[in-house]
């Protein structure tokens, strides 16, 4: 199994390590300095002691002479009471209501935007909350603030920025801050600074700044708080008066111990375990060197003289960050996206805000390292991120001089997705061949790489028909790659003129016309010969005639209800109720379907079949028309999102339990080939189990071929637990009965 000393953490940004000094303290601490400070006793006079001198060194790091520092439960709460006084006392002046401005700077951390908008909404404050635009570079509008300032009563800025590294110029915000509103409230985030860069709190004018423990090596649940002498306060929470009556509750001796070891070594001249600068700079420079290695054409997002050393938030073109993430991951590197979750693919609101392209923001990864990572560190880590410019050769994610390994799951059928967008590849290994169906945009690269890496001839490259929500991509892959047949002798979908059949190796290809969704859409059959099963049709790219899970729309412009109802009964009448219907569109995360499934999961499609005199499928299909006009993004057609789940849910530590009570059970790595290749299924298993590994694009060539059968029982298994649980789902659909997934997946195993 992977142990934790073989992981290279790479996102002290999220999260660091407890410094072993600073869990010894608070151990010490739990253990025989467990003294309650508010006792007069000896055991709490020397527990207020540690109190007292942690809050002293806090003082001399943050060069802050004056005004109070408040030990909390982290840098949230710093937040909410510093927003909670601040807007407290601009009510008392008279400040409140939507002529008044509430301002924080566009990169900053959620907390800061999501506290404003809360207390706003319960102090019944009523502001207008506004974020601060920034540049390509991450800095803040100045001229924007100069413009709002006077309407303002808090701003909210930080010191340096949790996704990018971007340090905010304090000495010029404060100039042009004081200037212009000497009144209003500000607050600095300061929670990526300490150990980073220098801080003079002392010399500023920052009314709060909070800091956070685990953000530098201290428990997390221990942080504090700045607030400047003179500037407004209100208790967050009332009690027993600990703190100076600033913030009840006995204080968290332990972690405040933490903090003191933190501070000692931090206020060190020499033989600290944090790095001067100049050997961060270093550090930086050695990741990057390992980075662009396995990444040429890598792309930083932000970089000096603008950040702290310790941040480097790079995109490479062509990659989203789930592809690097998933590749770091099995290899036992920890870095993160920083990005945002949503129904799409995962953007970087930081990176949008500083007007980066959309690639960029899509694909951003963030890796991290702690002001004490040491020499032998950084060079395991270089050494680690190095080793895997074999593996994106070899699965042809980057291009290089060096000839790539042809790997298993380069043959066959591979369905590639982008968002709902479906693009399918039809390899023959011995012919090396390939046939290119429906490609997209955003796929193209990775298309092109896969050819040309595996040194593959383009027979052919076709779509189902004319696609009304996206732009092919074959005019851009046949630049990239080349074309055997001549674009002059094809079709409007790329199909060789006066050809019946093209051949791939062991799979032809036959078209069949199914208009209806748009007047020039056809059906792709693909037949595969073996001597086991003879000649059949096995799958239909089948573009958006059928969905998994719906049917394709009629009602755009060439669109023909009656000619989609006729190309779906053609369909039904050609087709054998085990073929894989392939689309061009997964709106839910079913990946295929066939018809017999189709018929079972859409009553509507048996009404569309039998087609009886009191049917009413037009009427149906016109609702779901109406329907999908009203929809906010363009869709293809109609599909209800219905979940089904796996026969049963592993835990971890049932693993072994369950394998020896069902030997019989096969488990199969869904990861994608990178992955496997960059860190092996076996290398987690604490027994030799036998390990199929069959990423997700290869599922439906998978139950083509019969890789996968419904009577065997599956273990699936993936990084997080997630993809492996959509395999189950879609296996389960097609009467799988004993698919089972592995909770948590090799992340749990660890």
């Amino acid at each position: 199994m992977l142990s934790a000393q073989q992981e290279i953490y790479l996102d002290n940004n999220a999260t660091t390590p407890v410094l072993p000094v600073a869990a010894a303290a608070a151990m010490h601490t739990m253990q025989y300095g467990f003294g309650n400070p508010s006792s007069s006793h000896a055991t709490g006079i020397k527990a207020k002691a540690e109190l007292e001198t942690t809050r002293s060194l806090a003082r001399q790091l943050i060069g802050a002479s004056s005004g109070d520092i408040v030990f909390t439960s982290g840098a949230t709460e710093g937040i909410q009471t510093s927003i909670v006084s601040a807007l407290l006392a601009a009510r008392e002046r008279g400040l409140a209501g939507p002529d008044t401005l509430l301002l924080y700077g566009a990169t900053e951390h959620k907390a800061v935007p999501e506290s404003l908008k809360h207390w706003n909404r319960v102090l019944n404050f009523n502001a207008t909350i506004m974020a601060i635009p920034v540049d390509q570079h991450g800095l803040l509008d100045q001229a924007f603030i100069r413009q709002h300032l006077s309407k303002t009563a808090m701003i909210c800025t930080m010191a340096a920025n949790n996704e990018t590294g971007v340090k905010q110029d304090l000495t010029a915000l404060e100039q042009l801050i004081r200037q212009t509103n000497p009144e209003v409230y500000w607050m600095v985030d300061c929670v990526q600074a300490l150990g980073k860069m220098a801080l003079n709190i002392a010399a500023t004018s920052i009314d709060y700044a909070p800091f956070s423990g685990h953000k530098l090596y201290a428990p997390k649940g221990i942080g504090f708080l700045y607030i400047r002498q003179g500037a407004p306060y209100q208790p967050f929470i009332a009690g027993g008066g600990q703190e100076s009556g600033l913030r009840s509750g006995t204080e968290n001796l332990p972690g405040i111990a933490a903090l003191h070891a933190i501070f000692t070594e931090l206020a060190k001249e020499t033989g600290s375990v944090f790095q001067p600068e100049r050997i961060l700079w270093q550090y930086r420079q050695a990741l990057l060197s390992a980075l662009k290695q396995v990444f040429p054409a890598l792309v930083l997002n932000s970089d000096a003289p603008y950040v702290v050393p310790t941040t480097i938030n790079f995109s490479v073109p062509g990659f989203y960050s789930k592809d690097i993430m998933d590749l770091f991951d099995a290899a036992g590197i920890r870095v993160s996206s920083g990005s945002a979750c949503s129904s799409k693919v995962p953007s970087s609101f930081v990176l949008d805000a500083m007007g980066l392209d959309s690639w960029r923001s899509q694909g951003a990864i963030r890796l991290s390292f702690g002001p004490a990572m040491t020499k032998a560190e950084c060079d395991r880590a270089c050494a680690a991120i190095s080793a895997l410019q074999q593996v994106v050769c070899q699965h042809c994610l980057v291009l290089t001089d060096a000839t790539p390994t042809l790997e298993i799951h380069a043959s066959g059928l591979i369905q590639l997705k982008h968002e709902a967008l479906c693009s399918y590849l039809l390899i023959c290994p011995d012919s090396r061949q390939v046939v290119v169906i429906d490609p997209v945009l955003p796929l193209a690269g990775r298309i092109a790489n896969i050819i040309q890496g595996q040194g593959l001839t383009v027979k052919a490259i076709l779509d189902t028909h004319l696609h009304r929500d996206h732009q092919s991509a074959r005019p851009a892959l046949l630049a990239l790659v080349g074309n055997a047949c001549p674009a002059e002798s094809c079709d409007v979908l790329g199909w060789p003129e006066q050809v019946r059949q093209l051949h791939c190796g062991p799979f032809q290809l036959t078209k069949l016309a199914t208009p209806g969704h748009t007047p020039e859409a056809v059906s792709i059959m693909l037949h595969h010969s073996d001597t086991a099963h003879g000649d059949k049709v096995r799958a239909v790219f089948c573009g958006d005639v059928l969905l998994p899970g719906g049917i394709g729309r009629s009602d755009l412009p060439g669109g023909d209800m009656s000619a989609l109802a006729d190309s779906i009964r053609l369909l039904a009448a050609t087709l054998p109720d085990d073929c894989l219907l392939l689309s061009s569109h997964d709106y839910a995360q079913r990946f295929f379907t066939t018809l017999a499934l189709a018929l079972k999961e859409q009553p509507l499609l048996q009404d569309l079949l039998h087609n009886s005199a009191n049917s009413d499928w037009p009427l149906q299909l016109q609702q779901q028309a109406a329907l999908l006009q009203q929809h906010s993004q363009h869709l293809c057609g109609l599909v209800e999102v219905s979940l089904s789940d796996a026969t049963d849910v592993i835990a971890p530590q049932r693993l072994n339990q369950f394998m020896a009570q069902r030997p019989d059970v096969q488990i199969v790595d869904v990861r994608e080939p990178h992955e496997q290749s960059a860190g092996a299924l076996t290398q987690y298993l604490q027994q030799p189990y036998a390990v199929l590994e069959m990423p997700l694009s290869k599922l439906a060539d998978a139950v083509m071929t019969q890789r996968l059968r419904p009577e065997q029982p599956l273990l699936l298994v993936c990084r997080s637990g997630n993809r492996s649980l959509v395999a189950c789902k879609v296996l389960g659909r097609l009467g799988f009965k004993q698919v089972f997934n592995l909770k948590g997946g090799t992340a749990l195993l660890q």
